[in-house]
């Protein structure tokens, strides 16, 4: 697997200029600050009439982009060009984006490409004995704005007194988007009321936060997976997947989900919903054999919340001898899932990056763009390199 740090250049070389086409990217990796935005790196970038904005490590804050537009405006590095918006979500907001602004949508799993790589190690190291000490396991680094609703999740949870029966981190500290107290004083905070007088009540009573391994995890914390934590994945059997979207109705998931899969766990997945049935369209099972997974079709966010939490609670009143039980049933979906991840759903997201630019290409309008000169099958056979 290709390292992520040169997925643009190896984009750019393999498909972006064979059809014309100069990059924009944010750097340094993760930023989506608009002063971030580099143009066109990798040649001179009058050479060019089109380009490719890639927007694809994050979330789209709406935003954003326009402020990105407003900024380069006076280099004409927008508005005199074609733009191809490579993105890795399904929402209105990209659609509104591309409507508004005549950009051609190139979606693509940029967080699949990100597991893969980043995981790719995990795939050589035998099985661990299993010792489960703990039911779940849950991790919850940041805890303001858009995650906000993590203190909605851990509230419940203390509530119901099944901290008990997890590995739950929660980090109270200021990591530089405030704190929780000055979330529930924002009057522009995603939480609702009640989640707001659910958290003050039970959150003062974890005012030390909860701590898994560190209370200082890195920024790139869910990206890791060595030693610590896979013994620490490997002591609970279920994963409560907190994903980075959870209020916005977009189609969106990250590395996160990857963990339980080559961790070889079930899983729920705490994220916006249809999210659940998004990560089955690329073939991966879940695990409605064994609890609700109605709650990824519930679209308010507390009920959404409060779903999860009485599945966590039917998880956490099973005895050790039941849960071993579950676990033996539900193995054969684990090796799926694994073998899978290490398989064909690599093919999959390679083979939709690709037709989905060829398509792109294909409705172009533009006689600059010779498609006969890009052999896309190619392009699929040196990214499955």
């Amino acid at each position: 697997m290709f390292s992520l740090e040169n997925l643009y250049l190896i984009l750019y070389t393999n498909l972006l200029k064979p059809a014309n086409l100069a990059d924009c990217y944010f750097f340094p990796f993760g930023s989506t600050h608009v002063n971030d935005l580099l143009f066109g790196v990798h040649e001179h970038i009058n050479s060019f009439k089109n380009h490719c904005f890639f927007y694809d490590q994050e979330p789209i804050n709406v935003n954003t982009v326009q402020t990105c537009i407003q900024k380069h405006d006076p280099l004409k590095l927008f508005n005199t060009k074609k733009i191809i918006f490579a993105n890795s979500e399904k929402s209105s907001s990209v659609d509104n984006i591309c409507l508004e602004n005549g950009f051609k949508n190139w979606y693509y799993f940029f967080h699949g490409f990100a597991a893969l790589a980043w995981y790719r190690d995990y795939q050589y190291i035998p099985n661990f004995e299993n010792h489960f000490t703990k039911v779940f396991i849950s991790y919850n680094r940041l805890v303001t704005k858009d995650r906000s609703y993590r203190l909605n999740l851990v509230s419940h949870l203390y509530e119901r007194d099944l901290l008990k029966h997890g590995h739950v981190s929660l980090i109270l500290r200021d990591n530089g988007l405030g704190t929780w107290q000055e979330e529930l004083a924002d009057t522009n905070s995603r939480l609702s009321s009640d989640a707001k007088i659910r958290i003050e009540k039970n959150i003062n009573e974890l005012r030390n936060g909860l701590i898994i391994d560190s209370d200082n995890p890195p920024g790139n914390a869910s990206a890791n997976l060595g030693i610590v934590e896979i013994s620490m994945h490997k002591s609970a059997l279920w994963h409560i997947v907190t994903e980075t979207v959870f209020y916005d109705h977009k189609l969106h998931l990250t590395e996160k989900i990857f963990k339980p899969i080559v961790s070889k766990r079930p899983f729920i997945l705490v994220g916006a919903p249809g999210n659940l049935a998004y990560l089955k369209r690329y073939g991966f099972k879940t695990f409605d054999r064994w609890i609700d997974e109605s709650y990824d079709n519930e679209l308010d966010p507390d009920k959404r919340i409060l779903l999860i939490t009485e599945q966590i609670e039917k998880l956490c009143s099973m005895s050790n001898s039941q849960l071993n039980d579950m676990y033996a049933e539900v193995k054969s979906t684990l090796e799926y899932n694994f073998n899978h991840f290490y398989g064909n759903f690599k093919t999959l997201i390679i083979d939709e990056l690709v037709d989905n630019f060829r398509q792109i290409l294909c409705d172009s309008t533009d006689s600059k763009v010779d498609i006969s000169k890009i052999n896309f099958d190619q392009v699929k056979n040196i990214l499955h390199k």
